[in-house]
C-alpha cells in the first residue's frame, strides 16, 4: 500500500495514459463534459440510417424460442420509454430447432445477442440502447469458428441467419466455399472435387450466369459430401451451403431466374439491375 501512495503522487490530476504509449510531452485532456453529453445525446441507433435499430429472429414451423413474445417486449419497452426506434427482421433460416434462440441483431453496430427472453428486454434496452454498454453474458461468441459478425450459423442443427435483409445469402454461399478453399486433405473426392465445382456454380449464379442446373448440382454435391465422405470435414463444409439453399431458396432462383440480387450486394448483378431499368426509362420516354 506504502508503494501505491508513493507511486501516485503527483499523479492525481493527470489523464491516464497506456502504457509504453509516447507523447510530445503535451498532456492530452480527457473529453470535457460537453463531449460525453454530445456522445450521449446521439445515442446508439443513428435515427437517419436506412438499417433497423434492432432485429429480432422470425419465427418458424414449430420454433419454441419464444422470439415473438421478445420482438412483443421490445416493442412495449420502446413504447413505453418514448424512443424512436425501429425493429426490423434478422433474415433466419432454421427448422425451429436452434439452440441459442431467440436471438437479436444490431445491424449499425455488428453484434448479436443470444438466449434473449422477454423479460430481459428491459435492461437490454437500458444498458445497450440507451447508455451503450454491451452485456457480454448475452453476446454472440461462437469460439469454433470464426464467421463475420453480421452473421449467425449453428453446425449442430444448421441454422443460418443474418443480421437484417441486406445481407445477401447467395453470397454468403460463396463466403462459406471460399473460407474452406483448399482445407481438404484430397483423400476422397467428394470433397476435393465437391467443393471447387460448388464454388464454380455459385460464382457463376451470383455474376448472372447461373441456370437451374447450378442450384440442382449444389444441391447434389451437398448430399454427396454428407453421405460418402473420408471425415468429417466434408459435412461441416457444406452444411452451411446445404442451409442457404434449403432455407433462402428463393434468393438463388432470384439471382437465376430474374437476374437480380434481392439484397443489391453481388455487383454483376446490380449492374445488370441498373442497365435494365436505365433501358427501360429510355423506351418509355421514346
Amino acid at each position: 500500500m506504502g508503494f501505491l501512495k508513493e507511486s501516485s503522487r503527483g499523479t492525481q490530476n493527470r489523464p491516464w495514459m497506456p502504457f509504453g504509449k509516447k507523447t510530445s510531452g503535451v498532456v492530452q485532456q480527457a473529453d470535457s463534459s460537453d463531449d460525453v453529453k454530445e456522445k450521449k445525446k446521439q445515442g446508439f441507433c443513428d435515427p437517419n440510417s436506412s438499417k433497423a435499430c434492432i432485429t429480432v429472429c422470425v419465427p418458424k414451423p414449430g420454433c419454441t424460442c419464444g422470439c415473438e413474445a421478445v420482438r412483443n417486449a421490445f416493442n412495449e419497452e420502446i413504447a413505453k420509454r418514448g424512443l424512436s426506434l425501429s425493429i426490423g427482421d434478422a433474415k433466419t433460416g432454421c427448422a425451429g430447432s436452434c439452440k441459442r434462440g431467440a436471438f437479436i441483431g444490431f445491424p449499425a453496430k455488428g453484434f448479436f445477442y443470444k438466449n434473449v427472453t422477454p423479460d430481459m428486454v428491459p435492461e437490454i434496452v437500458e444498458e445497450t440502447i440507451v447508455n451503450g454498454h454491451i452485456l457480454f453474458p448475452l453476446l454472440s461468441i461462437n469460439p469454433d469458428r470464426s464467421f463475420r459478425t453480421d452473421l449467425l450459423y449453428e453446425k449442430e442443427t444448421g441454422l443460418l441467419a443474418a443480421i437484417d435483409d441486406s445481407v445477401c445469402m447467395v453470397e454468403i454461399a460463396k463466403y462459406f466455399l471460399d473460407f474452406e478453399e483448399g482445407l481438404s486433405c484430397g483423400k476422397c473426392v467428394p470433397c476435393r472435387i465437391g467443393m471447387k465445382r460448388m464454388q464454380e456454380n455459385v460464382e457463376r449464379i451470383i455474376s448472372g450466369q447461373g441456370t437451374p442446373e447450378d442450384l440442382e448440382q449444389i444441391r447434389a454435391l451437398c448430399q454427396t459430401m454428407k453421405e460418402t465422405p473420408h471425415c468429417d470435414f466434408a459435412v461441416t463444409s457444406s452444411r452451411p451451403i446445404l442451409s442457404a439453399i434449403t432455407y433462402f431458396e428463393d434468393e438463388f432462383k432470384a439471382h437465376i431466374e430474374r437476374q437480380e440480387c434481392p439484397s443489391g450486394v453481388c455487383k454483376e448483378l446490380v449492374e445488370l439491375q441498373r442497365k435494365r431499368a436505365a433501358r427501360e426509362r429510355l423506351r418509355k420516354r421514346k
